[in-house]
């Protein structure tokens, strides 16, 4: 199914970047919006996601303690997978030709652009499944759950057919700004992690973030 994307965040994709300290120079600001609107325009957002009970989650998908940990008071599990498409893939290369200061910045847009899509796809979740709460999304590749459980994932949601989402022989995946995650539901509140600066109104102003600090508050 598909998603609508109408909004990327800015200070998001500038801590992407790595951006540090001073204000944002204008010309790079104006690359900025330029690459903004164009992930826009060419992001094809496209998601699937399955709701399984403990009992019926597909072997081989739940590899090392961390998972464990994250789901153990959870009474059903949802599989998500997410993908903007090829065509900023497209454009990023397109890019690399000409310079590499905004493919670097198309790049970051993707991957704030796939952010955005799964957090579109958990608000989708929580509300056809009517859940109290969930986890954070956990991906393969986070803490010590292996890469290798990627073929699992996609299997399990019959991702090649249903979003066009595979895997390369060294197992990356394609479209390259996509995502596959799994999310516990409870009925009880769960922990989060830190969001971090660039959900703050204050990112491109703040003086604690210019400094190289936090100030801890989300």
């Amino acid at each position: 199914m598909s998603v609508t994307l109408t909004d990327i965040n800015r200070a998001e994709v500038l801590q992407y970047l790595g951006w540090r300290g001073s204000e944002i120079p204008p010309e790079v600001s104006s690359q900025l919006d330029s690459c903004l609107t164009d992930t826009l325009s060419l992001a094809a957002p496209r998601i699937v996601w399955q709701a399984f009970q403990p009992e019926t989650l597909p072997d081989g998908l739940l590899q090392g303690n961390d998972i464990r940990a994250l789901l153990a008071d959870c009474r059903e599990y949802v599989l998500l997978a997410a993908t903007i498409g090829s065509a900023i893939e497209n454009a990023i290369r397109r890019a690399q030709v000409r310079g590499l200061t905004r493919a670097l910045i198309l790049d970051c847009c993707g991957s704030t652009a796939i952010e955005a899509v799964c957090d579109a796809a958990e608000e989708e979740i929580q509300t056809t499944l009517g859940a109290a709460y969930l986890t954070d999304r956990f991906s393969p590749g986070y803490g010590d759950l292996p890469l290798a459980v990627q073929p699992y994932f996609l299997a399990a949601l019959d991702a090649e057919r249903r979003i066009g989402l595979t895997l390369t022989p060294s197992g990356i995946m394609t479209p390259r700004k996509s995502v596959t995650a799994i999310l516990g539901i409870a009925d009880t509140p769960q922990p989060h992690r830190f969001r971090g600066c660039a959900c703050c109104s204050m990112f491109e102003t703040c003086t604690y973030r210019k400094a190289g600090k936090t100030c801890g508050r989300q």
